[in-house]
This record gives structure tokens, sequence and C-alpha cells, in this order.
């Protein structure tokens, strides 16, 4: 099951990664803004947390066993 749910959130950091950098990021776009800060902030601090969020899940899931542990 810890590989299973492994697997799934290298594949979600990956396309975010990539559609973050294909679509929402894109050159010279300030709006919309949300409270008054602009579009790529917001954006940029929203994968970023998605990002550490998800890093942490993998780091208490992580599957393998570290052979020099023994």
């Amino acid at each position: 099951m810890k590989l299973k749910i492994w697997k799934i959130l290298v594949l979600f950091v990956s396309a975010l990664c990539i559609i973050s950098f294909i679509f929402i990021f894109k050159e010279n776009k300030a709006t919309p803004e949300l409270f008054g800060v602009p579009f790529i902030f917001w954006t940029g601090f929203l994968v970023t947390l998605l990002i550490v969020i998800s890093t942490y899940i993998a780091s208490k899931i992580f599957p393998f066993d570290d052979p020099k542990k023994s």
C-alpha cells in the first residue's frame, strides 16, 4: 500500500511541476489579483505549499528500507 501511495505522490508532484511551468507561470501574467496580490505570486505560493505538503507525506510513508540501518 505504501508503494502505491508513494507512486501517486511522485506522479502528482511531477504533474504539478510540469503543469505549473507550461500553463500557470506565463511571462507578464499579473492579473487576476487576489486581495491585491498578483497572480504569479499566489499561484507560486500555492504550488510550493502543495509540493511541501506532498513531500512531508512522502517522507512519512517512504516504502524502501535503508540497507545500512541493520
